[in-house]
């Protein structure tokens, strides 16, 4: 797997000269977007940008994020992706716009949004989710985004006896988070499909499981809320629209109480953040991983269902089976996805791995004193602040999910950064910027690795799951720019 390490200066001010500058890349060089590279089936001309439109509906589909009376589910009000080049000329203008805002001008703070309808139902400053359309050959009108994504906070289930709140005051009841990357011809019917009923699904699953359960005990619900997000991915898998072909992966982050739940089948991945205001220290508490054919367990049980692995000497390994719509043996670059029936009789499956992560846990253990030994070259004050335990609450948390597409070409810990600069110091960029800047960061690699010849969908959806109380920390400002 290819991975960019960005400089985190680079990523964190974002301004015209990044979108002209070079990012120098751990593995590749990559060039800023958007880009005029050589003559390839990918160049982005004016003409391109006004043919080509992602084939999708819920990135483009109107959404409220602002209350339960303004035509919103039942589970609440989601956020969906808009494309960053070519969603529509508001979009446009409106991400343009807010790139130059300053952070104190930027919308309406009691609200959260940035006050315009284009980009509103998108992101919000503590909930953002954006896309980028892939190129995989063939005309630039035919290109169709695979991916999909949303962000539902707060995450509303309808039961009869509301259970109590959280211990953690600074925690909110409900948060969803989902990313699917839809693959195969068709795949995108498929996480279109799962991006709609996961919601739908999983809230009336938690009610049902609430009124059926006996025990109220913190590992009682635990358990079966596990059980939940395990059922409906079942139900996903048995009801997708795969009569043909395709598939999706499927990661999904839930907030309830003081539990974060992460399920994940495929590839795409999620990731739990710690942030810490008094040191600004960024840390990457948990990661999904990737479901792949050469895991030990994965293997093991393809084979025993009769399937084939092919491991490659360089590349993904893949589950190899016939494909009934072209007729000819093909490879599936996980072992776990929705969908994928052909695949799914060799021992490819829907059900999720759940993990859970208690919310006091995670805040404990960022807070912990740091045990690394010091380094040669540490700065003694920098190591002071970094191993000092502070008495007040400082610690936020937020979650990151994103397909490959993105995962591929930027490593976690600079994903992790740039959304904590974002999200909770002051002289960072508004949350939409900062994951438009790593789309368009993943794109350039994409990019530069492949010189126009294919670049993956790109889908990313960030939240804030946990605020620090009493919140007198708020925005933070940085000491020194040169410190980022």
């Amino acid at each position: 797997m290819l991975r960019t390490s960005l400089p985190f200066r680079l990523l964190a001010s974002f301004s015209t000269q990044f979108m002209r500058s070079t990012v120098v890349p751990r593995t590749v060089a990559v060039r800023p977007y958007p880009y005029h590279p050589s003559p390839t089936p990918l160049l982005f001309t004016v003409a391109a940008v006004l043919a080509l439109r992602p084939k999708t509906t819920l990135a483009d589909s109107p959404s409220s994020n602002a209350g339960e009376d303004k035509g919103c589910p039942f589970y609440g009000c989601p956020l969906y992706p808009v494309d960053v080049h070519y969603g529509s000329p508001s979009v446009q203008q409106a991400l343009a716009a807010l790139r130059e805002t300053p952070r104190d001008k930027m919308g309406d703070s009691a609200s959260g949004t940035v006050g315009n309808d284009a980009l509103d139902a998108a992101g919000r400053d503590d909930a953002v989710t954006l896309t980028l359309i892939g190129y995989k050959g063939g005309g630039l009108s035919d290109q169709v985004n695979q991916d999909r994504s949303f962000v539902v906070s707060p995450f509303r289930v309808p039961v009869d006896d509301p259970p109590p709140p959280p211990h953690d005051q600074g925690v909110a009841h409900r948060i969803l988070v989902g990313v699917f990357d839809g693959h195969a011809p068709l795949g995108e019917l498929v996480s279109e499909f799962t991006a709609q009923e996961l919601p739908i699904r999983l809230a009336r699953n938690l009610q049902q499981a609430e009124r059926e359960r006996t025990s109220h005990t913190d590992d009682a619900v635990r358990s079966a809320t596990q059980q939940c997000l395990v059922q409906t991915f079942l139900e996903l898998d048995r009801d997708a629209p795969a009569h043909e072909s395709g598939g999706c992966t499927a990661t999904v982050v839930l907030l309830q109480n003081d539990d974060i739940f992460v399920a994940n089948a495929g590839d795409s991945r999620s990731m739990i953040v710690t942030y810490r205001a008094h040191t600004r220290q960024t840390r990457v508490a948990y990661i999904s991983r990737e479901d792949k054919p050469n895991l030990p367990d994965e293997r093991a049980r393809v084979e025993a269902m009769g399937g084939q692995v092919y491991i490659p000497a360089r590349g993904t390994s893949r589950v190899v089976y016939h494909d009934s719509v072209t007729g000819v043996p093909t490879g599936l670059a996980m072992s776990r996805s929705i969908g994928d029936w052909e695949a799914g009789k060799l021992g490819v499956i829907a059900e999720p791995i759940v993990d859970v992560l208690h919310v006091p846990d995670v805040v404990a253990n960022a807070r912990r004193k740091a045990t690394k030994p010091p380094q040669a070259n540490d700065n003694p004050q920098e190591a002071a602040a970094e191993t000092a335990d502070s008495d007040e609450d400082d610690v936020y948390v937020f979650c990151v999910s994103a397909t490959d597409g993105m995962m591929d070409f930027l490593s976690e810990d600079d994903v992790a950064r740039v959304v904590a600069h974002a999200l909770y110091e002051s002289d960072g960029p508004h949350p939409i910027t900062a994951c438009e800047r790593l789309v368009y960061a993943a794109a350039n690699a994409w990019q530069q690795s492949k010189q126009g010849r294919y670049r993956d969908d790109i889908a990313i959806a960030i939240s804030t799951l946990r605020t620090p109380l009493p919140q007198k920390f708020g925005i933070h400002r940085a000491a020194s720019k040169d410190e980022l």
